[in-house]
């Protein structure tokens, strides 16, 4: 016999995606695929006192903190660097141009007013999608009846690292050319000088890191969140994993990431440790 009916949430595992903000960044990047569950624990010193003659005190909470752990395997150099909070450098390599013509336009079939869409130029006998080595100029933009659109007023390119190649465009339908959400829009990108490799660097007599901050977030299938954010966070000692797993071996190159939430004490007192959100029923 059933002893509750309580039971409105309950979660079934499906994962969640992690997004990581590097100090000074004004957005969050997501880091792409794990192989782990995600683990977070709140932790504290307790400090409570039993006295000669009137009980335990009341119980005092102290250094705050969320210890937690992740295994990630989608192994971006970038996203890297990010998690290092300033341990690591970066320096990009710039490979040999290549030609608009050898280049896919891209075409984007309808549109959100200033809701970005991933810029990606693929080199048509590669199948790879380019990385920008520099701010995109773009050869042409155009809809599939209002014509040829104008940088900065129908259209506009932002960074976005989120985006394969670095960078994702905008579009406006109440610019000068006044295209339809509804049309298809062409994206010629022109010649092209490309990222080819990425190196980073890491070693210092003493370092002192650059909290980054960090949200998971959950959305099921009913576009309903789940979600938690750290505002202060250090990948702890050892996470940096930089392994070549034998041939002879199943599954996939791995990085386990453990890590250590602080209080960010810029925030309102009660309000610096974490934040956790869960929609309701309610659209």
């Amino acid at each position: 016999m059933a002893q509750t009916e309580v039971k409105g949430k309950i979660f079934f595992p499906d994962g969640a995606k992690v997004q990581v903000k590097e100090s000074g960044a004004g957005s969050y990047t997501d880091i792409g695929a794990l192989n782990s569950a995600i683990s977070m624990t709140v932790e504290y010193t307790e400090n409570q006192v039993t006295t000669a003659n009137a009980g335990k005190t009341d119980k005092q909470l102290r250094e705050m903190i969320v210890n937690g752990s992740f295994t990630l395997i989608n192994l971006d150099l970038d996203n890297i660097k990010r998690l290092g909070g300033g341990l690591f450098t970066s320096e990009d390599t710039t490979g040999d141009t290549v030609a608009d013509a050898s280049i896919t336009d891209q075409t984007i079939a309808g549109f959100t007013d200033f809701t970005p869409v991933h810029l990606e130029p693929i080199e048509t006998s590669s199948g790879v999608t380019l990385k920008y080595s520099a701010f995109p100029t773009l050869t042409s933009v155009s809809a599939s009846t209002a014509g040829a659109l104008a940088e900065g007023d129908d259209y506009f390119v932002i960074v976005d690292n989120n985006s394969p190649s670095g960078y994702s465009i905008y579009f406006d339908s109440s610019g000068s050319a006044g295209a339809a959400i509804t049309e298809t829009i062409t994206v010629d990108f022109g010649d092209i000088d490309p990222i080819e490799r990425t190196t980073l660097y890491a070693g210092s007599s003493t370092k002192v890191l650059d909290p980054y901050a960090i949200k998971f977030t959950h959305t099921d299938s009913n576009d309903k969140v789940r979600e938690v954010e750290l505002f202060s966070v250090d990948t702890n000692s050892g996470g940096f994993q930089f392994n070549f797993k034998g041939a002879n071996e199943d599954g996939v190159e791995e990085m386990p990431i453990a890590f250590t939430g602080r209080l960010d004490t810029s925030l309102t007192d009660g309000k610096q440790l974490i934040k956790i959100v869960q929609d309701e029923g309610a659209a």
